[in-house]
């Protein structure tokens, strides 16, 4: 079996260090102590709607962040913060390094920077895909039989594109 770890780009990284703390800050606290210290119903119901949005991004947001993805006899697998997603190589029809010179990339549904590039994803030349990309730099993309396709990064990731070319072509 082999493993590789998602890991962020520096922009990535910043995003994250950046925007979790003002969620947390300004999402979380300076609600929660108005929603503690408000004398009417109607406020307090306002910032437990803005907890409670927040609380739901950052969840989301833990949830889908890539971590890992394995090679094993008979699929990749990526492992999220919660939960995996497994591609049978059988299902694979094209794998190939992602350019990440190629822009314009279009974020149709999802989160852009904070703990990876996580979402739907439109491009030109891909058409829409879904994304569980940490780094561009490290991108490659998988396109099913079904039609689904699928942006995901990690460590020697031309290697893993590499074993993965050989499996669905052998």
């Amino acid at each position: 079996m082999t493993k590789e770890k998602v890991t962020l780009s520096k922009s990535a990284r910043l995003i994250t260090w950046i925007v979790i703390p003002i969620l947390i800050v300004f999402g979380l606290l300076i609600p929660l102590r108005d929603f503690m210290h408000s004398p009417s119903t109607g406020m307090q119901a306002l910032f437990g709607c803005v907890i409670l949005i927040i609380l739901l991004s950052l969840v989301s947001i833990l949830v889908y962040a890539p971590k890992e993805i394995a090679l094993d006899d008979t699929s990749l697998t990526l492992t999220k913060g919660a939960g995996t997603l497994r591609i049978p190589y059988s299902d694979m029809e094209e794998v190939r390094m992602y350019d990440p010179r190629n822009t314009g990339n279009i974020r149709v549904f999802g989160i852009g920077g904070v703990c990876g590039y996580i979402g739907r994803f439109y491009n030109r030349d891909i058409g829409y895909y879904t994304s569980y990309v940490g780094d561009y730099e490290q991108a490659f993309f998988i396109r099913t039989r079904k039609g689904k396709k699928y942006l995901l990064s990690c460590e020697h990731a031309e290697k893993i594109a590499e074993k993965l070319k050989a499996r669905i072509a052998g």
